[in-house]
């Protein structure tokens, strides 16, 4: 009997066993049901980032709980710092050498300059020419015809130096043109200098092009252009029609040929001052050309009267070498 009473004890207690165990069961069923029922799917397509989380069911619910709206909808596919990119375009527009010659035909023509040329007049001039290597400066006599009819024109140079008992004449050019809205326009010009070989450029307003005798170079034409010769009365041109276009700091600039080459000159009017000459004192506006590297080596300074019709009374040339050769009016003869 106690044998039976034993073994019935025992199955009691199996059976028990089996319902706690039954019990215990369906509780972690309870704690783990609840986890396969949440969207994690949905929040895996909307936030790729949360595929990086495979924490416990508790850990995912807190995570999912603590995600904001705004953090799934951050745009990281636009380019980084927007803003920089009009400073960068702003300092790599700067030009580190001179600018291309269109850029400067196209600052010199807002506003367009308007002209009117010198009444025809005839100059005398007074040379002095200094050199580093020589104590004593070289002394002559220059002259500038400037003729007109409102229609064409025509305008030589001639400068020579006195030589014990001659003149030597160092140079010699020769300009003829028309005259258009643009102010004056060249046509054929002669340059005849000691030692050299005479040398004539076309301006061929046709084909809008400058041609040299001296070199088979063919180069556009830029409306304005002027010769070495004519550019200082078309300074004065823009001068005697309007004086409100010279003012301190303003830079004008002009296509010029010469010889062999036709460079953008950037003339810059420097300031109102006050010359000696034979005619007395005379008030000018002081202009000048600077050198610019890799186009003029020389610099020249151009004082310009307007009491005189705007006519250069003054030109001064200074050399690379350091020579220097300044021409100031004597006499001025009006036709």
């Amino acid at each position: 009997m106690r044998g039976i009473f034993s073994l019935l004890l025992i199955v009691i207690a199996h059976l028990m066993l089996l319902q706690l165990i039954n019990q215990v069961q369906f509780t972690q069923i309870e704690l783990t049901e609840p986890t396969t029922v949440i969207p994690v799917s949905i929040i895996l397509e909307k936030a790729p980032v949360a595929t990086q989380f495979t924490a416990t069911p508790p850990t995912q619910i807190s995570t999912r709980k603590n995600v904001t709206p705004a953090r799934p909808v951050i745009v990281t596919q636009t380019p980084p710092k927007p803003a920089a990119q009009p400073a960068i375009s702003a300092t790599s527009a700067m030009p580190e050498s001179d600018p291309p010659a269109e850029q400067l035909v196209e600052s010199s023509a807002v506003p367009a300059l308007v002209t009117r040329v010198p009444p025809s007049a005839s100059y005398l001039l007074n040379v002095i020419r200094t050199e580093p290597k020589l104590a004593n400066p070289y002394y002559g006599a220059g002259t500038i015809r400037w003729n007109h009819d409102g229609q064409h024109y025509t305008m030589q140079m001639e400068v020579g130096l006195d030589m014990l008992f001659t003149t030597v004449r160092l140079y010699d050019m020769q300009s003829a043109g028309t005259i258009g809205s643009a102010g004056i326009k060249p046509h054929t010009t002669i340059e005849t200098r000691r030692g050299k070989s005479t040398a004539t450029t076309q301006f061929d307003y046709d084909n809008k092009t400058i041609n040299f005798s001296a070199d088979t170079t063919i180069i556009p034409l830029l409306e304005g252009a002027q010769d070495k010769i004519t550019v200082l009365m078309q300074l004065a041109s823009i001068g005697n029609a309007d004086p409100s276009q010279f003012q301190v700091g303003k830079e004008i600039t002009i296509q010029v040929a010469e010889e062999k080459e036709a460079n953008l000159h950037q003339f810059m009017v420097l300031d109102q001052v006050t010359i000696e000459s034979k005619l007395g004192h005379l008030a000018t506006w002081h202009i000048v050309r600077p050198p610019r590297p890799g186009a003029y080596s020389s610099r020249i300074d151009i004082w310009l009267a307007p009491e005189l019709n705007w006519l250069p009374v003054q030109i001064r040339n200074t050399e690379a070498n350091g020579a220097i050769t300044t021409q100031t009016i004597r006499q001025i003869n009006e036709d």
